[in-house]
């Protein structure tokens, strides 16, 4: 999955974004997490998972 696909799927899931300099910031709840900004390029699965667990999404 494409890292714009994710960010896409994560903002469905109600996960507020603000833009970093080289990241971008997530917020989900009292929930906070970041997120490299590469939209073209894969998200790795387990990145994918960890950002979700921080989020409390899983």
């Amino acid at each position: 999955m494409k890292q714009s696909e994710f960010l896409r799927w994560l903002k469905a899931q109600g996960v507020k974004v603000e833009d970093g300099t080289k990241h971008i910031k997530l917020f989900y709840r009292n929930n906070q997490s970041v997120m490299p900004r590469h939209p073209s390029k894969e998200i790795r699965k387990g990145t994918a998972e960890n950002i979700k667990k921080q989020l409390g999404l899983k």
